[in-house]
């Protein structure tokens, strides 16, 4: 290749200043490409390990062995399936106007598994009233998931189903009545792509690094570069964990049939 040859002018006398060039050999160029691709596999693989993430979803029946009466001890017998993708940690069943006694606590309940608790429950009720049947339970990270069930105590069942919906019979009409009430009341988190520090959801710089998250929505036009391109991200988790206690609460209300209710479960932990 020819050398370059640049003129300057210092008056009289012209001066020849001869630069060389930098030779690319195809080796470098290989060794380059090679070097980017690694860091584009290896950001892949950093990518797909962050978006598997794995959450238990508990289904549940309930029959009523003997009936309820007021005063009385009634035999209770609760199944507990794990239909999702991970580990239910730390299972709790509470009643809110029923006494109980036996085992209500399970340490832990793997993938496709299934347990039997009996157990016994008390009214003190004069007549029928409303009772609620709260289960909690957890993910290996300690995430929190709630499934609440509603039916009248005392009762004469015997050898029937109970707790069917979070609505009680004959309240359909009051559905509005029995919202439920969120476990986890904070905001979604934001991750930042730059330094991976987690913030609240109203944060718009990144408390680690500085970089911006949000943009401004006080302004009609984006100011200034670092307001096109943010670094901030939902907290992918989070969102699916709201998912998964969205479909809980539809199914506790009797608003998807079982069919429905798989199919979605399925498509969320797929």
């Amino acid at each position: 290749m020819a050398d370059k040859v640049s003129f300057t002018d210092f008056g009289t006398k012209r001066k020849i200043r001869r630069v060389k060039r930098k030779r690319v050999t195809g080796s470098s160029v290989k060794s380059e490409n090679k070097q980017v691709f690694s860091n584009d596999k290896s950001r892949d693989e950093v990518t797909n390990i962050s978006a598997e993430f794995k959450f238990p979803f508990l289904e549940i029946s309930a029959i009523q062995l003997t009936p309820s009466l007021r005063g009385a001890w009634c035999e209770m017998e609760i199944s507990l399936r794990n239909t999702g993708n991970g580990s239910a940690r730390s299972i709790n069943i509470s009643f809110d106007n029923l006494e109980s006694r036996g085992k209500t606590i399970v340490d832990e309940l793997k993938i496709e598994s299934e347990i039997l608790l009996n157990f016994e429950v008390k009214s003190e009720s004069r007549e029928s009233v409303i009772t609620r049947m709260d289960v909690f339970y957890h993910t290996i990270e300690g995430d929190t998931f709630s499934i609440v069930r509603r039916d009248w105590f005392p009762n004469s069942n015997e050898g029937d189903a109970v707790f069917h919906n979070e609505i009680p019979p004959g309240e359909e009409d009051k559905a509005n009545l029995y919202t439920r009430k969120e476990v986890m009341s904070d905001d979604f988190h934001i991750i930042c792509n730059k330094c991976g520090a987690r913030s609240p959801a109203n944060f718009r710089i990144c408390g680690k690094c500085g970089s911006r998250l949000q943009k401004r929505t006080d302004r009609s036009q984006d100011w200034g570069s670092n307001l096109k391109e943010t670094t901030g991200v939902q907290d992918s988790r989070e969102i699916l964990m709201q998912k998964l206690r969205k479909l809980g609460e539809l199914k506790d209300k009797g608003m998807l049939s079982d069919a429905e209710f798989s199919a979605a479960k399925s498509k969320l932990l797929k």
